[in-house]
C-alpha cells in the first residue's frame, strides 16, 4: 500500500542548548497521489421535530429525493436516522435504487437522542476503513444539547459529521460546534437551493476521500508538551494538550490532491546539545519526526532562517479560531500578519483573501461555512472547495 508524505517542522530548526524552548510547529500530510478513493456511506440524521414542520419538512423530503436521483454512485449507500424527542433508524442502508418513506414533523428536539442513535447504529456496522463514512446532520439548530464526548466519538467509527443549518431561523453556533467535534464542517442552507449546493459540495468532497477519519499517532518525548493542535486552514480544533507518551488524535477525512496541515505550540523543558527528537507522528504507515538541534553558537542561532510555511499555518490557525469565537480583533491581528508574510510566501496571500472574506460575511453561518470550505492543494495554495 502506498503511504502519505508527512513533514514535521519548527519555526526554527535550531535552539539554544541547555535552555527551555517555546516555539510554533506544524505537521503537513499529503496523501499518496495514486491512492484510490473510497466508496461513500452517507448517513442522514434528520430533525423531524415540530419546529421543522412546513418549510423544514419539505426540505428534508426534497433533499433525500435529490440525493437518490442525482448524487449517488452505484457503489455508494445511504441510511437515515430521524429524531425529535427520541430517535430511530428510519431507513437502513440502501443504494441508489432504494426508496424512502415520507417524513412527518412533530414533537420536541433532542440532539442527545439523535447522537446516541447514530453511535448505536454505527456500532452495529463493520466499516474496517474500506468505506468513507459521512454523516449529515440537518436541523434548524433549536434543540437540547448532545454530550460533547458522544459527538467526539463519531470519528472512531470511520465517520465524520457535517451539520447543515436548514430554514431561515437556523441557529448555527451549536451545529458548528457539533461539526467541529466530529471533525466535519458546518453548512448554512436556509433554502432548498442552498441545501442542494451544500449536498453537491459534500458529495464532490466525499467522492475524493482516500483515508476515512484516520487516527494520527503522536509519541511525545519526555520533557516536551504539544498544545493547541489545530487543523488548518479550516481552524478545526484537534487536541488541547499532549504530554510525554503515546497519543491518538482523530483527524477529518483525508481527500485526494490536498494537503492537511496541523498547527501546534511546542514547549521543551531543556534543549540538549545536538539533535533533539521532540515528537514522532505516524499515519497510514508513514512517519515524521519533529527535531530541533541544540547549539551554543549565537551567530548560528541568529542567522537560522524562519520556516515561512510554519508561520503561515500558525497565523491561519489563529485567524480561523478567532473568527469562530467572534474575536474580530484577534482575527484582524492574525490576518494582518499573514498579509505581511505574503511578501515572502505567496500562499499566504491567497489564504489571507479567503479569511478576509470570512470576516466580512453577513451572518455567523456564512462565516462558519466559508471556513469549512477552505482547503489547500498539495503545495499549500488555498482555495474554496467548489460547489
Amino acid at each position: 500500500m502506498s503511504q502519505p508524505t508527512l513533514t514535521a517542522s519548527l519555526l526554527k530548526d535550531v535552539a539554544a542548548s541547555n535552555s527551555p524552548l517555546k516555539a510554533k510547529g506544524a505537521l503537513t500530510i499529503v496523501a499518496a497521489p495514486n491512492e484510490n478513493t473510497l466508496p461513500l456511506d452517507l448517513l442522514l440524521v434528520l430533525d423531524v421535530s415540530g419546529s421543522m414542520k412546513g418549510q423544514g419538512e419539505s426540505v428534508l423530503q426534497d433533499s433525500t429525493i435529490h440525493i437518490l436521483n442525482n448524487l449517488m454512485r452505484p457503489e455508494d449507500r445511504i441510511a437515515i436516522i430521524t429524531f425529535n424527542s427520541g430517535a430511530l433508524v428510519h431507513t437502513a442502508w440502501t443504494d441508489v435504487n432504494g426508496t424512502v418513506a415520507p417524513f412527518q414533523a412533530s414533537g420536541g428536539t433532542n440532539f442527545g437522542s439523535a447522537i446516541n442513535e447514530v453511535l448505536s447504529f454505527l456500532g452495529s456496522q463493520d466499516q474496517q476503513g474500506n468505506r468513507a463514512g459521512v454523516a449529515l446532520f440537518l436541523s434548524d439548530g433549536h434543540g437540547s444539547k448532545a454530550s460533547d464526548d458522544n459527538v467526539r466519538s463519531i470519528p472512531d467509527f470511520g465517520f465524520t459529521m457535517h451539520t447543515i443549518g436548514v430554514t431561515n431561523g437556523a441557529k448555527p453556533e451549536h451545529l458548528e460546534h457539533m461539526a467541529e467535534l466530529a471533525k466535519g464542517y458546518y453548512y448554512d442552507a436556509p433554502t432548498f437551493d442552498d441545501v442542494k449546493k451544500a449536498f453537491q459540495s459534500i458529495f464532490n468532497y466525499g467522492k475524493t476521500i482516500v483515508y476515512a477519519a484516520p487516527d494520527l499517532e503522536v509519541n511525545v518525548s519526555d520533557g516536551v508538551i504539544l498544545e493547541n493542535l489545530t487543523q488548518t486552514p479550516q481552524g478545526l480544533a484537534l487536541a488541547n494538550s499532549l504530554g510525554p507518551g503515546a497519543h491518538s488524535v482523530s483527524l477529518s477525512h483525508m481527500v485526494k490532491d490536498t494537503r492537511m496541515e496541523i498547527s501546534f505550540d511546542v514547549s521543551v523543558d531543556a534543549v540538549k546539545d545536538g539533535v533533539n527528537s521532540l515528537a514522532t507522528f505516524s499515519l497510514q504507515g508513514a512517519t515524521a519526526v519533529l527535531n530541533v538541534r541544540g547549539t551554543n553558537d549565537e551567530t548560528e542561532l541568529y542567522n537560522a532562517p524562519l520556516n515561512t510555511d510554519v508561520t503561515m499555518i500558525a497565523h491561519s490557525a489563529d485567524a480561523a479560531t478567532a473568527i469562530k469565537r467572534g474575536d474580530e480583533v484577534g482575527a484582524t491581528r492574525a490576518i494582518t500578519k499573514m498579509e505581511k508574510l505574503a511578501k515572502t510566501n505567496p500562499n499566504a496571500g491567497t489564504r489571507t483573501t479567503i479569511l478576509t472574506e470570512a470576516t466580512k460575511a453577513t451572518s455567523v453561518g456564512e462565516k462558519m461555512e466559508t471556513l469549512g470550505r477552505m482547503q489547500s492543494d498539495t503545495s499549500g495554495k488555498t482555495k474554496l472547495r467548489n460547489d
